[in-house]
């Protein structure tokens, strides 16, 4: 809880709920990151046995099965990655929607990632990037309405709920209508810069979360004072546009031009946090300079 505040601000019940809920989110996350590691060490004894069978490698099934294997290894390796990085804080908000037609509201918990139970594909936590985590950042409750596939889903939303969890323990939740309120948009503002740039993702505005979801086919344009969180939503833009194309391209395809290797240094530690990784980071200079094949003492003396 927040300095101040005692469980009367609460509902007993509800606080109970959301503790156990975290809990078993928590449990679940372990779980999978147990069994994960398992099958990455099977992945990486079958791409050791593939790379020491030189005559494996010669057959082009053979050959198949080392290329499959080392996929998966990479994607396991990166999930891993992510889940060990949430684990302190695997949500930040809490949606209840009620598609329209339907007789039941479905209850969602947003976060830097999807987690779905094995079984029953119930998703645990639902990825901030998805469609229906549009209707957190843009609607106000009662009747929204967010498009998947070129399809407009209609609904009633009759629950935001943001979280404050700090590792592993819930700390504190609010209800709202808007995004945020004033209070938790400044305390991200106020945080350090490494944890500004990922926790930020709780209190997205309206507008920001706009330029974040706009049109990927068309170049933007977003003009601001110092410290309007420029860099944040773009990062952010990034990071939507991967989880959106992930079928069309890698991330080792993109590359941020930076002003210099001081905003390189910036913004290293959070893309991974928000689930962007392998991204080519360089400034213009340092780019022109590997396309002529230049080094920067040789063009001095020109």
């Amino acid at each position: 809880m927040e300095k101040g505040e005692t469980m009367e601000d609460f509902s007993i019940d509800e606080w109970e709920q959301e503790k156990k809920r975290l809990e078993y989110t928590k449990n679940y996350m372990n779980d999978v990151l147990h069994e994960a590691q398992i099958n990455q060490g099977t992945l990486q004894e079958n791409v050791r046995e593939s790379i020491s069978n030189e005559e494996a490698l010669d057959s082009s099934l053979s050959y198949i099965n080392y290329l499959t294997n080392s996929k998966f290894l990479q994607l396991a390796t990166t999930e891993l990655s992510i889940l060990k990085r949430i684990l302190d804080a695997p949500y930040f908000a809490r949606i209840d929607y009620q598609m329209k037609g339907k007789s039941q509201k479905n209850v969602y918990y947003l976060g830097k990632t999807s987690l779905f139970e094995k079984d029953t594909q119930k998703p645990i936590i639902v990825d901030w990037r998805s469609p229906i985590a549009n209707v957190y950042y843009d609607g106000r409750l009662g009747e929204v309405s967010y498009e998947v596939n070129e399809e407009t889903i209609d609904g009633h939303l009759s629950l935001k709920r943001q979280f404050k969890i700090e590792k592993g323990e819930l700390l504190h939740y609010q209800d709202i209508d808007l995004t945020t309120t004033d209070e938790l948009l400044q305390q991200s503002l106020a945080g350090k810069a490494d944890q500004r740039l990922t926790e930020i993702i709780s209190t997205i505005q309206a507008e920001q979360n706009e330029i974040i979801r706009a049109d990927l086919n068309r170049p933007i344009i977003v003009q601001g004072a110092a410290g309007s969180g420029k860099t944040t939503i773009a990062l952010h833009r990034i990071s939507y546009f991967i989880y959106n194309y992930a079928k069309y391209f890698q991330p080792e395809q993109l590359m941020i031009i930076a002003p210099n290797n001081m905003f390189i240094g910036y913004i290293a530690q959070a893309l991974p946090d928000l689930g962007v990784e392998k991204i080519r980071q360089t400034t213009f200079l340092d780019y022109v300079l590997l396309c002529i094949g230049k080094k920067f003492s040789q063009i001095k003396n020109y």
